[in-house]
């Protein structure tokens, strides 16, 4: 992040100093700003959520339940996902929890690419075609029945775990066989347009965010690097998304 960016905001997510990455310490996170754009579709303005989180958890005095810095946003010039890629990896090789504010759905490509190994907790609307060739190590949180017939049947082949949105609004959030370690990637997308205006995606029928937060909250997990993407915060005028990310990466870090 720049000198005039960082005028702008005085202190880091929740409370975090500002710092660099040889300050993070092993047990801590290192959060990330990646304000990546999306590139097609009507709805845009993901690039403007890392800083609207960090806004957003100064107004409303947010803290985190773990110690960490803020490491800055990632600068978008050159090639961008590699260097993230490598950030993430030299989080994980120190024990640093990478906490990654995206952006578009690239960000949390780069994420997974640099921890290919690892389980993935995925809360999103639509299964992407990148993540249903990976092994059986996927569990799908909120989807809803626009996923086409091959998708569904690439997530039945590998066993994959899943919920979809109303099964999980209506309790049904037990989930087998969960690892003891994973990367969880939340999209906002997930979320129920009338709940949170400010998805990247249009998703009538998706969760409610408080049922988001009390199911990523449940999960007995280890969360080796968390990620969030599709937040478009300018579409919702009330912070009603940002409120919503912010207290779903609370309930993670309490449990893992």
């Amino acid at each position: 992040m720049n000198n005039a960016q960082r005028r702008l905001i005085t202190a880091g997510y929740a409370g975090l100093p500002f710092g660099e990455f040889s300050q993070c310490e092993a047990g801590c996170v290192g959060v990330l700003g990646v304000p990546s754009e999306v590139n097609n579709g009507p709805r845009s303005g993901a690039s403007l959520a890392p800083d609207a989180l960090r806004k957003m958890t100064q107004q409303l005095g947010t803290g985190l339940p773990v110690n960490g810095r803020d490491l800055g946003n990632l600068d978008l010039t050159g090639d961008w996902s590699g260097i993230l890629m490598q950030l993430v990896t030299q989080m994980a090789d120190r024990d640093i929890v990478p906490i990654v504010l995206g952006g578009a759905s690239d960000v949390a490509s780069a994420v997974l690419g640099a921890l290919p190994d690892l389980p993935v907790v995925a809360a999103m609307p639509l299964a992407r075609r990148d993540l249903t060739q990976r092994p059986a190590n996927t569990i799908w949180v909120g989807l809803n029945g626009g996923q086409s017939a091959d998708v569904w049947d690439q997530i039945s082949q590998r066993s994959m775990g899943w919920r979809t949105a109303r099964q999980l609004d209506e309790g049904h959030a037990d989930f087998s066989d969960m690892p003891e370690r994973a990367v969880l990637w939340i999209d906002i997308s997930v979320i129920d347009l009338g709940h949170a205006a400010g998805s990247v995606g249009l998703n009538p029928g998706g969760m409610n965010p408080e049922t988001l937060a009390s199911v990523i909250g449940a999960m007995a997990c280890r969360w080796q690097a968390i990620v969030i993407t599709g937040l478009a915060p300018s579409l919702d005028t009330r912070g009603m998304s940002e409120l919503a990310a912010i207290e779903t990466l609370n309930a993670a870090l309490h449990n893992g």
